[in-house]
Protein backbone atom coordinates (compact mmCIF):
# COMPACT_ATOMS: atom_id res chain seq x y z
CA UNK A 1 0.00 0.00 0.00
CA UNK A 2 1.43 3.49 -1.15
CA UNK A 3 2.28 5.60 1.93
CA UNK A 4 2.11 9.12 0.23
CA UNK A 5 5.97 9.56 1.11
CA UNK A 6 8.06 9.95 -1.67
CA UNK A 7 11.37 8.05 -1.53
CA UNK A 8 14.89 9.80 -1.65
CA UNK A 9 15.69 11.09 -4.58
CA UNK A 10 19.25 9.63 -4.83
CA UNK A 11 20.16 6.91 -2.23
CA UNK A 12 18.87 5.27 0.03
CA UNK A 13 19.03 6.31 3.98
CA UNK A 14 21.50 4.22 6.19
CA UNK A 15 18.79 2.82 8.38
CA UNK A 16 20.18 -0.96 7.65
CA UNK A 17 22.85 -1.91 5.99
CA UNK A 18 25.72 -4.81 5.61
CA UNK A 19 29.20 -4.65 3.88
CA UNK A 20 30.72 -6.46 1.17
CA UNK A 21 33.96 -5.35 -0.26
CA UNK A 22 34.15 -1.99 1.77
CA UNK A 23 30.59 -0.90 0.08
CA UNK A 24 27.56 -0.45 2.27
CA UNK A 25 24.25 -2.00 1.27
CA UNK A 26 21.79 0.54 1.46
CA UNK A 27 17.74 0.01 1.86
CA UNK A 28 15.51 1.57 4.20
CA UNK A 29 13.13 -0.19 6.52
CA UNK A 30 10.30 2.38 7.07
CA UNK A 31 7.55 -0.53 6.50
CA UNK A 32 7.43 -4.50 6.39
CA UNK A 33 8.18 -4.75 2.65
CA UNK A 34 11.60 -2.68 3.10
CA UNK A 35 12.57 -4.54 5.68
CA UNK A 36 12.16 -7.85 3.69
CA UNK A 37 13.97 -6.17 1.21
CA UNK A 38 17.02 -5.23 2.80
CA UNK A 39 16.89 -8.78 4.20
CA UNK A 40 17.45 -9.93 1.06
CA UNK A 41 19.94 -7.65 -0.69
CA UNK A 42 21.85 -8.38 2.59
CA UNK A 43 22.00 -12.16 2.43
CA UNK A 44 22.31 -12.08 -1.39
CA UNK A 45 25.31 -9.20 -1.37
CA UNK A 46 27.21 -11.50 1.54
CA UNK A 47 26.72 -14.69 -0.61
CA UNK A 48 27.97 -12.57 -3.99
CA UNK A 49 24.51 -13.22 -5.76
CA UNK A 50 22.75 -11.03 -7.98
CA UNK A 51 20.57 -8.40 -6.85
CA UNK A 52 18.45 -7.76 -9.67
CA UNK A 53 15.48 -9.37 -7.50
CA UNK A 54 15.66 -6.98 -4.88
CA UNK A 55 15.96 -4.36 -7.64
CA UNK A 56 13.00 -4.83 -9.42
CA UNK A 57 11.45 -4.86 -5.54
CA UNK A 58 12.56 -1.41 -5.03
CA UNK A 59 11.38 -0.27 -8.73
CA UNK A 60 7.82 -1.29 -7.79
CA UNK A 61 7.40 -0.23 -4.59
CA UNK A 62 8.89 3.39 -5.83
CA UNK A 63 7.12 3.28 -8.60
CA UNK A 64 3.86 3.02 -6.46
CA UNK A 65 4.95 5.33 -4.07
CA UNK A 66 5.73 8.18 -6.56
CA UNK A 67 2.80 7.71 -8.39
CA UNK A 68 0.30 8.17 -5.61
CA UNK A 69 -0.77 11.55 -4.29
CA UNK A 70 1.43 13.09 -2.10
CA UNK A 71 2.37 16.92 -0.13
CA UNK A 72 4.19 19.23 -2.31
CA UNK A 73 7.95 19.67 -1.52
CA UNK A 74 9.42 21.99 0.61
CA UNK A 75 11.72 23.06 -1.22
CA UNK A 76 11.88 23.37 -4.94
CA UNK A 77 13.75 21.22 -6.77
CA UNK A 78 16.57 22.16 -9.56
CA UNK A 79 15.31 20.15 -12.69
CA UNK A 80 18.06 21.41 -14.96
CA UNK A 81 20.47 19.64 -12.25
CA UNK A 82 18.35 16.29 -11.86
CA UNK A 83 18.51 15.97 -15.72
CA UNK A 84 21.99 16.36 -15.76
CA UNK A 85 22.87 14.05 -13.35
CA UNK A 86 20.49 11.48 -14.45
CA UNK A 87 21.99 11.45 -18.18
CA UNK A 88 25.59 12.02 -16.63
CA UNK A 89 25.34 8.65 -14.81
CA UNK A 90 23.28 6.78 -17.30
CA UNK A 91 26.03 7.22 -19.63
CA UNK A 92 28.15 6.20 -17.20
CA UNK A 93 26.67 3.16 -16.00
CA UNK A 94 25.28 1.46 -18.93
CA UNK A 95 26.75 -1.20 -21.42
CA UNK A 96 26.24 0.57 -24.50
CA UNK A 97 28.19 2.52 -27.33
CA UNK A 98 28.67 6.22 -27.12
CA UNK A 99 25.69 7.99 -28.80
CA UNK A 100 22.77 5.83 -27.50
CA UNK A 101 21.67 8.94 -25.44
CA UNK A 102 21.49 12.21 -26.95
CA UNK A 103 20.70 15.23 -24.42
CA UNK A 104 20.33 18.73 -25.34
CA UNK A 105 20.71 20.67 -21.60
CA UNK A 106 22.18 24.22 -21.62
CA UNK A 107 24.96 24.45 -19.27
CA UNK A 108 25.09 26.14 -15.75
CA UNK A 109 21.49 26.39 -16.09
CA UNK A 110 18.92 26.44 -13.15
CA UNK A 111 14.91 25.59 -13.42
CA UNK A 112 13.52 25.54 -9.73
CA UNK A 113 10.58 23.40 -10.34
CA UNK A 114 7.24 22.24 -7.60
CA UNK A 115 8.66 18.67 -7.88
CA UNK A 116 9.89 15.76 -5.92
CA UNK A 117 13.54 15.56 -6.93
CA UNK A 118 13.14 11.26 -6.58
CA UNK A 119 10.16 11.80 -9.41
CA UNK A 120 12.06 13.84 -11.90
CA UNK A 121 14.99 11.16 -11.68
CA UNK A 122 12.77 8.25 -12.01
CA UNK A 123 10.45 9.80 -15.18
CA UNK A 124 13.91 10.10 -17.05
CA UNK A 125 15.22 6.95 -16.20
CA UNK A 126 12.37 4.79 -17.09
CA UNK A 127 12.52 6.70 -20.54
CA UNK A 128 15.94 5.72 -20.81
CA UNK A 129 15.30 2.13 -19.87
CA UNK A 130 12.49 1.98 -22.43
CA UNK A 131 15.47 2.89 -24.91
CA UNK A 132 17.82 0.25 -23.41
CA UNK A 133 15.30 -2.42 -23.50
CA UNK A 134 14.51 -1.40 -27.27
CA UNK A 135 17.60 -0.25 -28.76
CA UNK A 136 18.61 2.58 -30.87
CA UNK A 137 18.63 5.88 -29.36
CA UNK A 138 17.26 8.44 -27.18
CA UNK A 139 17.20 12.11 -27.57
CA UNK A 140 16.37 14.38 -24.27
CA UNK A 141 15.38 17.88 -25.07
CA UNK A 142 14.96 20.28 -22.37
CA UNK A 143 14.04 24.76 -22.84
CA UNK A 144 12.87 27.50 -20.97
CA UNK A 145 10.27 29.05 -22.74
CA UNK A 146 7.40 31.64 -21.29
CA UNK A 147 7.77 30.79 -17.64
CA UNK A 148 8.25 27.22 -17.88
CA UNK A 149 10.72 24.28 -19.22
CA UNK A 150 9.79 22.39 -22.06
CA UNK A 151 11.23 18.76 -21.58
CA UNK A 152 10.91 16.26 -24.72
CA UNK A 153 11.86 12.50 -24.88
CA UNK A 154 11.81 10.73 -27.69
CA UNK A 155 12.73 7.13 -28.07
CA UNK A 156 12.28 3.46 -26.75
CA UNK A 157 9.08 1.34 -26.60
CA UNK A 158 6.29 3.29 -24.68
CA UNK A 159 5.22 1.48 -21.42
CA UNK A 160 2.66 2.77 -19.27
CA UNK A 161 4.67 3.37 -16.13
CA UNK A 162 6.77 5.87 -18.46
CA UNK A 163 3.72 7.88 -19.61
CA UNK A 164 2.46 7.42 -15.84
CA UNK A 165 5.59 9.07 -14.11
CA UNK A 166 5.64 11.82 -16.87
CA UNK A 167 1.31 12.68 -16.47
CA UNK A 168 2.68 12.40 -12.74
CA UNK A 169 5.67 14.84 -12.60
CA UNK A 170 3.75 17.36 -14.95
CA UNK A 171 1.04 17.20 -12.67
CA UNK A 172 2.95 17.69 -9.47
CA UNK A 173 4.62 20.83 -11.27
CA UNK A 174 1.27 22.08 -12.22
CA UNK A 175 1.97 21.66 -16.11
CA UNK A 176 0.74 19.07 -18.74
CA UNK A 177 2.21 16.51 -20.44
CA UNK A 178 1.28 15.24 -24.07
CA UNK A 179 2.65 11.97 -25.73
CA UNK A 180 2.93 10.13 -29.23
CA UNK A 181 0.95 7.63 -30.51
CA UNK A 182 3.58 5.54 -32.05
CA UNK A 183 5.71 2.63 -31.43
CA UNK A 184 8.19 4.89 -30.11
CA UNK A 185 7.80 6.84 -26.78
CA UNK A 186 7.50 10.52 -27.48
CA UNK A 187 6.65 13.06 -25.04
CA UNK A 188 6.65 16.54 -23.85
CA UNK A 189 6.10 17.89 -20.72
CA UNK A 190 5.41 22.01 -19.94
CA UNK A 191 6.87 22.55 -16.40
CA UNK A 192 6.21 25.50 -15.00
CA UNK A 193 9.26 27.44 -13.20
CA UNK A 194 8.36 28.25 -9.75
CA UNK A 195 9.60 30.80 -7.04
CA UNK A 196 12.48 29.84 -4.35
CA UNK A 197 15.65 28.46 -4.08
CA UNK A 198 16.16 24.76 -5.61
CA UNK A 199 17.40 22.37 -3.21
CA UNK A 200 21.33 21.20 -4.45
CA UNK A 201 21.42 19.04 -7.36
CA UNK A 202 21.78 15.30 -7.05
CA UNK A 203 25.34 13.98 -7.37
CA UNK A 204 25.56 11.20 -10.36
CA UNK A 205 28.98 9.97 -8.65
CA UNK A 206 26.88 8.91 -5.72
CA UNK A 207 24.12 7.08 -7.73
CA UNK A 208 26.70 4.99 -9.55
CA UNK A 209 28.27 4.02 -6.01
CA UNK A 210 24.98 3.34 -4.43
CA UNK A 211 23.80 -0.33 -6.18
CA UNK A 212 20.16 0.36 -4.83
CA UNK A 213 19.88 4.12 -6.31
CA UNK A 214 17.28 4.87 -8.94
CA UNK A 215 19.37 4.60 -11.36
CA UNK A 216 20.21 0.98 -10.68
CA UNK A 217 16.64 0.05 -10.22
CA UNK A 218 15.37 0.98 -13.49
CA UNK A 219 19.00 0.58 -15.25
CA UNK A 220 20.67 -2.13 -13.45
CA UNK A 221 19.54 -4.78 -16.19
CA UNK A 222 22.13 -2.83 -18.35
CA UNK A 223 24.45 -1.47 -16.13
CA UNK A 224 27.63 -2.95 -14.12
CA UNK A 225 27.03 -3.05 -10.63
CA UNK A 226 29.29 -1.63 -7.77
Amino acid sequence: KASGKRPESVRFRKDRSQRKGGSAVRIPCEDPVRRRLAETAARRAAAGQDSAPVLAGLRRLNLQQLLAPAPPPRRPQDLAGAAHAVCTAAQAAARRRPGWLYAMLPPNAVWPVRAHGALIQAALLAALRGVLAQGGQGVLRCAEQGGAVWLCFQGGAPRACTAALWRRLAQECGGTAVFGTGRVFTAAARLPLCGGVPAAAPDAREALCDRYSLLYQFLGEWAALP
